[in-house]
């Protein structure tokens, strides 16, 4: 009919996934190459319709900038080891607040980090880099137990003189 002229219809049950993979600069300026997939769902549908041109792509841009935000107040051992959990979760936050505020009708479930690794082409002196940490912490493990073992003898030996000259 005339006023309606089509329906469209949206599944709003429906998990929906975006994937995301770029190369970004950390805040020690080192480059790494992150693979995230952001899984969301259309809370509404009229929002969804006729708020934003394109929803998807804007969740898309938004889940770069918001990556690439976070990221980049990141160091790099903290992306690609400790801080994965937390560079998630600020990642999904500032993505939902992007969405929120176009009022896309877009709700973020969920942003899993796949891969975060450096570029390919450094791929090797990052190994090596971590090989030598590696080596390091062996090193100042075997020292402190050599220190603990010298400090017992020479206690053992100071308490033994000390029973000696009691005696």
């Amino acid at each position: 009919p005339y006023p309606i002229e089509q329906v469209e219809t949206v599944n709003v049950q429906e998990v929906r996934p975006v994937t995301h993979k770029a190369l970004m600069l950390t805040e020690d300026e080192n480059i790494v190459e992150i693979e995230v997939i952001v899984q969301y769902r259309v809370v509404s549908a009229k929002d969804y319709l006729f708020n934003v041109t394109d929803p998807d792509d804007t969740l898309r841009q938004a889940t770069e900038s918001s990556l690439r935000e976070t990221v980049g107040t990141s160091k790099m051992d903290g992306v690609l080891t400790s801080e994965r959990t937390r560079v998630s979760a600020d990642t999904k936050k500032l993505i939902q607040e992007i969405v929120d505020r176009y009022e896309t009708g877009l709700t973020v479930i969920n942003v899993n980090m796949q891969n975060a690794q450096p570029p390919a082409e450094v791929q090797s002196a990052f190994e090596d880099v971590i090989k030598a940490r590696e080596d390091q912490e062996r090193s100042k493990n075997k020292a402190q137990a050599y220190f603990n073992e010298v400090i017992e003898k020479v206690k053992g030996a100071s308490d033994k003189l000390r029973e000696e000259a009691e005696a």
